[in-house]
C-alpha cells in the first residue's frame, strides 16, 4: 500500500481522534466553579450542570483522592479542592478553580470546616 492510500484509509481516525480533543478542550474551557449562599455550582457555559448544597458539606481541603466525583479542568494539583460531603455513593467531590486558596476562604466564608 502506497503511503497517500494508507493516509486516506487512516483519515476518519484522525478526523475521529481531533474532534474528540476539540470536545475535551471546549468542556474544560467552558467548566467553572461558583460559591453562591446555598450550594457550589459547576458551570459549563454559565449554566449549572452540577450543585452540591453547602449543608451537605462536612468539610474541605486541599487533597486529591482516588475514589470521587471529578469536575476538573486541570492536572495541576495546585488548583484541586475537595469536598466531603455527608450523603452520596461518591461522597469526595473534585473541583480545580484557577485561584484555589480564595475558593477556599469563600467557603470557610459560608461556614464550611477547611481541614489542613
Amino acid at each position: 500500500m502506497r503511503p497517500v492510500e494508507l493516509l486516506v484509509h487512516l483519515a476518519p481516525l484522525f478526523v475521529a481522534i481531533a474532534a474528540a480533543g476539540l470536545l475535551v478542550w471546549a468542556i474544560m474551557a467552558g467548566m467553572s466553579y461558583a460559591v453562591d449562599d446555598t450550594h457550589v455550582r459547576v458551570l459549563m457555559f454559565g449554566r449549572t450542570v452540577r450543585r452540591v448544597a453547602l449543608s451537605d458539606v462536612e468539610w474541605a481541603d486541599r487533597r486529591w483522592d482516588f475514589w470521587n466525583e471529578h469536575y476538573t479542568t486541570s492536572l495541576r494539583p495546585s488548583r484541586v479542592v475537595r469536598l466531603r460531603r455527608r450523603t452520596g455513593v461518591f461522597r469526595s467531590f473534585i473541583i480545580t478553580p484557577p485561584d484555589a486558596e480564595s475558593f477556599i476562604g469563600r467557603l470557610r466564608d459560608r461556614g464550611v470546616a477547611i481541614r489542613p
